[in-house]
Parts: structure tokens; C-alpha cells; sequence
């Protein structure tokens, strides 16, 4: 499947592929796989980069998040309201381009604006704004694989593809609050 994705993103193309819902399950289930492993594996690179640089994460949006909220909230927020929302800001409208020979630019800036607007998670990135490609990669690479099923399954399994991803990344964390246990 990684290489069906690698060569929609070298050429997007609108395509959605009638398949009974057993079979959109496996394929979700065998992206969304693909998904949070990429997001790992590029949050264990910024780790390592940021560290090299002497760049902090003290007031990351997410840690802001785990202080100030409840765990209901942070569920809400992060694996209910926040995949709906930006699925429909960022995945939607592809579909006015499905038809056009512009998909794949409405498709890249899809997923560059989803990439960028994360960067907001940082308090500053003054003096480090060279780092925020590497910052925002997790969502990037995100962001491709949520346009990818977007486009083959529908807009429904894209938000249900954020909201598993969310739910896996902050899993952890949500029980670490829950048992009270520090994770700083």
C-alpha cells in the first residue's frame, strides 16, 4: 500500500474506489497503520534534531493541552472535534477539484496548509524558523495519507482516519492522566 500512496502523491488523481465496506475496513485499518508509524518515526527524528539544536517543546500546545484540560476535554478536542473540523477544512473541498485538472495543486496546498497551520502547536519558533519544515513533517506526512483515503474511500473515512491517528498518538498520554502519572 506504501507504494500506492507514493505514486498518488507523485501524481494525485481523484479517484474513489467502490469497494464494499469490508474491504474499505482493511484498507483503512492497513493505512491508518502506515499513518501513525510515519508519524512516529518523524517524531523520533524532530526529537533527536530538536534536542541537537537546543530547541524546546516546553510550550507545546499538546503539553498546554494536558495541563489545562480534563481527559474527557482533551478526547473531545483532539480525537473528536479536531479531526471533523479540519477534515472539512482541509479534505473537503477536494472534491470541487475532482473533476479538474487542478486536483493535484488543490491537493498539495491541502496538505502543505494542514502541515503549516500545526506550526501554531509551538509558542515561537523565533530563531528556528528554519526548523519548522522538520517541525510540521508529522503532518505533512499525515496530511498525505489522509488526501490519499480521502480521495479513494470518501471525506467520512478520512475524519475517521484522523480521529484513529490522534487517538493512537495521545492514547498514552490520556492514560498517563488518568493513573496520574507524570510524563514530562
Amino acid at each position: 500500500m506504501l507504494k500506492e500512496v507514493w505514486e498518488f502523491f507523485k501524481n494525485p488523481l481523484y479517484h474513489q474506489e467502490e469497494y464494499d465496506t469490508k474491504t474499505k475496513t482493511k484498507f483503512f485499518l492497513r493505512l491508518a497503520f502506515i499513518t501513525v508509524g510515519f508519524s512516529l518515526i518523524l517524531g523520533f527524528l524532530i526529537e533527536g534534531i530538536t534536542s541537537l539544536v537546543g530547541f524546546s517543546f516546553e510550550n507545546h500546545a499538546v503539553i498546554e493541552m494536558f495541563e489545562d484540560y480534563s481527559v474527557l476535554m482533551i478526547f473531545f478536542f483532539a480525537v473528536l472535534l479536531a479531526p471533523v473540523l479540519e477534515e472539512l477544512i482541509f479534505r473537503a473541498p477536494l472534491g470541487l477539484f475532482k473533476n479538474s485538472k487542478h486536483f493535484k495543486y488543490a491537493f498539495y496546498i491541502s496538505v502543505l496548509f494542514f502541515g503549516l497551520i500545526h506550526i501554531g502547536n509551538y509558542e515561537s519558533v523565533e530563531g528556528y524558523y528554519w526548523l519548522v519544515p522538520v517541525l510540521v513533517a508529522p503532518q505533512i506526512s499525515a496530511g498525505i495519507f489522509l488526501g490519499f483515503i480521502r480521495t479513494k474511500l470518501g471525506l467520512v473515512w478520512s475524519i475517521l482516519l484522523h480521529a484513529a491517528h490522534n487517538l493512537v498518538l495521545i492514547g498514552p498520554f490520556i492514560i498517563l492522566k488518568l493513573l496520574d502519572i507524570p510524563f514530562e
